[in-house]
C-alpha cells in the first residue's frame, strides 16, 4: 500500500512513519507542503497513493491550497485525502469536507490517541484496499 504523507513538522512526521512502519508493505512518500506533494504526484509515473494524510498549516502551500488543486486534476480528483491537523476550527472541517476529503483527524497531544489514531486510518484504508 502506498501512502503520500504532507507534513512539514518534522517530528510529527517522524511519529506517524513510525508509527505506519509496523505495517507490512507500506510504502511511504513525504512532502513538506502542498507544492512538493502536487509536484510529486504530477511526476509520478507510477500509481497515485492509496491515500494521503495531509496537515493543513504548511508553508508554500497549504492543505487548502493542495486540496483545491487536485480537484482541478482528473487524474487527482478521486485520490482519498484524509486530513491530520492541530486545527479544531468547525470552519475548517467544512471547508475541507466541502473540498471532497475522507476524513478529518485533530492531532492529539496524548500519544496513545495520536497513535491510534494514525492506526484506525491505516487499518481502515488497508481494507478498503482489498
Amino acid at each position: 500500500m502506498k501512502i503520500l504523507i504532507v507534513e512539514d513538522n518534522k517530528i510529527a512526521l517522524m511519529g506517524i512513519k513510525k508509527i505506519l512502519s509496523e505495517y507490512p508493505n507500506m510504502e511511504i512518500c513525504t512532502a513538506e507542503n502542498g507544492l512538493i506533494a502536487l509536484n510529486l504526484l504530477n511526476e509520478s509515473e507510477s500509481e497515485l497513493p492509496h491515500f494521503t494524510l495531509l496537515d493543513l498549516n504548511m508553508p508554500i502551500m497549504n492543505g487548502f491550497e493542495f486540496l483545491k488543486e487536485i480537484k482541478k486534476k482528473d487524474n487527482l480528483r478521486t485520490m482519498p485525502v484524509i486530513i491530520h491537523t492541530t486545527s479544531f476550527n468547525t470552519l475548517d472541517v467544512q471547508k475541507c469536507e466541502e473540498l471532497g476529503i475522507c476524513g478529518y483527524f485533530v492531532k492529539e497531544l496524548d500519544m496513545v490517541k495520536y497513535k491510534s489514531n494514525i492506526k484506525l486510518i491505516a487499518n481502515y484504508w488497508r481494507e478498503a484496499k482489498k
